[in-house]
């Protein structure tokens, strides 16, 4: 078990940490938010092994390297994933598609100038609404100024 100090410095290079218990209390751990990257290898390990996806993903979260067992290394996997779901649930499906990530990192890109890829999932999501909304409030802007533009070229 981490002390506070200890924790408080994954989260100063992590920024969110998950802390991860099993049922019984008798086994707690530490995961980071995974990469967009990460996140990414998961769906597409998912495809082909759902169990062994579930395994990578928790593996590439954990920031000890104690053994755990299946069972509980399963859950916690499941619990990561559930979490992304939830951060990813502002306005867009659920489940995008390969292609769809691809959009939103694109967008995320030209408006923050970050790498998407490494960015954590809430963080990504989080990008992601803002830059949406960059991009309507710039293309209301856009509207406004042609609707003035011809108003003032045909009220001559």
């Amino acid at each position: 078990m981490l002390d506070e100090t200890a924790i408080q410095k994954l989260k100063e290079k992590y920024g969110t940490v998950l802390k991860l218990t099993s049922d019984d209390q008798l086994t707690t751990t530490y995961c980071k938010k995974p990469s967009f990257t990460t996140f990414f290898n998961y769906q597409n390990k998912y495809k082909d092994n759902p169990h062994e996806a579930i395994l990578f993903l928790f593996k590439e979260c954990i920031l000890d390297k104690e053994n755990y067992d299946d069972e509980f290394m399963l859950s916690a996997g499941n619990s990561i994933v559930a979490m992304i779901k939830k951060d990813s649930e502002f306005a867009i499906d659920l489940t995008p598609q390969k292609d769809e990530f691809k959009k939103s990192a694109a967008l995320i890109r030209n408006a923050f100038h970050v790498d998407p890829y490494q960015l954590a999932m809430d963080e990504f999501y989080k990008l992601l609404e803002e830059a949406l909304w960059l991009q309507k409030h710039t293309e209301t802007r856009m509207e406004n100024t042609l609707i003035t533009a011809f108003a003032k070229t045909f009220s001559n």
